[in-house]
């Protein structure tokens, strides 16, 4: 399994319409960046979101991890839109955040430029008790 701390983030939505009869795709990602390692080595993700792939099911793969450029290595990930708010609500709110993702197993998953994976998480490591937002009650 590997991973990654996530320090920084940007957020994009799209919404298309293609096809006959025309079909429309809601979009949402989250593109990650760890902070330059000892190495040198920058590490990327885009965690799409989309409602075509709500229904995805047959395939063991999650995304594709690229090693074309070692120095900048980038996994891409393809998961329902409804996972969205979820992964979203952590970056958001919560430091610090480790990207983790697990590679498939087998000559079939692995490419001369990188490999598939099947699951990918996102989570804190250890945080004080009652960290969550600031209440501001009376």
């Amino acid at each position: 399994m590997g991973s990654f701390l996530v320090d920084s983030y940007r957020v994009r939505v799209e919404v298309s319409r293609a096809g006959s009869p025309v079909v429309t795709t809601r979009v949402r990602m989250l593109e990650l960046r760890s902070a330059m390692e000892f190495h040198g080595i920058v590490e990327q993700a885009n965690l799409v979101f989309a409602s075509n792939w709500d229904s995805w099911s047959g395939s063991p793969v999650a995304g594709y991890y690229s090693t074309f450029n070692p120095l900048q290595p980038f996994l891409t990930c393809w998961l329902p839109s409804a996972e969205y708010p979820l992964f979203y609500d952590i970056v958001r709110s919560e430091k610090p955040v480790t990207l983790s993702y697990q590679e498939l197993q087998g000559p079939q998953y692995v490419t001369p430029g990188g490999f598939y994976v099947s699951e990918v998480a996102l989570g804190t490591s250890t945080e004080p008790v009652g960290e969550g937002p600031a209440d501001l009650s009376p």
